[in-house]
């Protein structure tokens, strides 16, 4: 049987700290249901959040645009995980990139001030922050790390690794653009590995 979106997300957070029986009923008060189209945006440049997802189904990317015009995609968000720009929510100061659904997409949204309320009253909640927080910053610097210390080769056989069930979902362009390189040169990666 197939797990409702309310389920995935109890089962993602029991997974981050258990949760008390008191905040089951909470949890069903405070996320929406949200659906998006392929090509909206969960957060906009400029913009400061007013929510935090839980993608129930779907497919992100995080992305700025730098001072040529080109798009530089730094993360991608995939089920079962949270999708935001989480300093810029945290600061409510203007992100400084771009959230986009590369597919159709369902997610279950807590607003901010649903959140902070959450996270000021609830040891369950300020966990689940922290160990958010957790996860942001190693993910942020293993991938400054990849970046300093190993090949494009190198990243791109690690994110295949790493995101096996993400073949298929994500065009070359967008891959390309996350191991910093063109897309010439990942077809050339691609060929040399012979995965062409």
């Amino acid at each position: 049987m197939e797990l409702n979106g309310y389920q995935k997300l109890c089962e993602e957070l029991n997974k981050i700290y258990r949760i008390p029986e008191v905040e089951i009923k909470n949890i069903r008060n405070v996320f929406a249901s949200v659906k998006q189209r392929k090509g909206d945006k969960f957060a906009c440049e400029g913009d400061i959040p007013e929510s935090i997802g839980f993608v129930v189904s779907g497919l992100y990317k995080y992305y700025y645009i730098d001072r040529n015009g080109d798009e530089c995609i730094k993360h991608f968000t995939k089920e079962n995980d949270f999708v935001a720009s989480y300093a810029s929510f945290i600061m409510r100061k203007p992100s400084l990139y771009y959230i986009e659904a590369l597919e159709g997409s369902e997610l279950l949204v807590i607003q901010y001030s649903d959140y902070i309320r959450g996270v000021e009253s609830s040891t369950f909640w300020q966990n689940i922050a922290r160990k958010y927080a957790e996860k942001m910053y190693i993910i942020k610097e293993l991938r400054e790390g990849s970046f300093l210390k190993e090949t494009a080769q190198d990243r791109y056989v690690q994110f295949i690794k790493e995101n096996p069930n993400l073949q298929g979902r994500i065009n070359q362009k967008n891959i390309a653009s996350y191991l910093g390189i063109a897309p010439e040169s990942l077809s050339r990666i691609k060929s040399k590995l012979n995965l062409t």
